[in-house]
């Protein structure tokens, strides 16, 4: 084996390393193949099968006749290459439940420090309709994602909406994996939701915290029944 590893890596390596120093952004052109080949100093096999290889990470992403491009970061492609081993197990949901707890919990306090009118009356809105729907015996599981990401949208942090976008993708394969097995929800889910916006609204921290703890408990309890049947 060459130093450094497999020639294909090293010319993956390479190319990360010449995104980061010439400081392209997503949506930046990469030069053509020749030209990059040459830059690296990497046969255009080697180069070839390392574009392959970070579009199925989602790095760069090739677009028909105009060539390659920097992607938009995204778990998205994390997601797709899950193991399928992972799929339909009560611990594993548990795990990813228990993640997303911590960190939905521990963004309470950046949600109320800063003060987001537009977002948390969108929220308030959302829960209003969940709740309704609820009444009415109709699904809400596309608010319910809405609400979580309309939520930490204004913190203006990428990595938290990746990590949501991720956290939500992941728990909703794995469910669906488990299908009917899941038990029912609470019958106050939408009213839940809607206890949080108003703690937030009022910038009541503590408050905010034990309702999105409550909105958890709920599901950790439909996943240890899962777990024990």
């Amino acid at each position: 084996m060459r130093p450094g590893g497999p020639i294909y890596l090293v010319a993956q390596r390479k190319l990360r390393d010449y995104i980061r120093e010439h400081d392209l952004a997503p949506g930046d052109r990469l030069p053509s193949e020749a030209d990059l080949a040459s830059e690296l100093g990497v046969s255009r096999l080697s180069l070839r099968e390392a574009t392959r290889s970070l579009q199925t990470l989602g790095v760069i992403e090739a677009q028909h006749g105009n060539g390659l491009f920097v992607s938009e970061f995204s778990f998205r492609p994390i997601i797709d290459q899950l193991p399928y081993g992972l799929a339909g197990s009560g611990p594993a949901i548990l795990e990813v439940l228990v993640a997303r707890e911590s960190m939905e919990v521990g963004l309470m306090s950046a949600v109320v420090r800063a003060d987001l009118h537009e977002e948390l009356d969108r929220c308030a809105v959302i829960a209003k309709e969940m709740i309704e729907r609820d009444e009415r015996g109709e699904d809400f599981r596309d608010l319910d994602e809405e609400f979580h990401r309309t939520l930490y949208s204004g913190l203006k942090n990428p990595l938290v909406d990746n990590l949501i976008d991720l956290f939500w993708h992941l728990f909703g394969e794995l469910s669906r994996e488990v299908g009917e097995r899941m038990p029912a929800p609470s019958a106050d889910r939408g009213a839940v939701h809607a206890r949080i916006i108003e703690a937030l609204i009022a910038r009541d921290e503590d408050l905010a915290v034990r309702r999105m703890r409550e909105h958890f408990g709920d599901l950790r309890r439909r996943v240890a029944e899962l777990d024990g049947s």
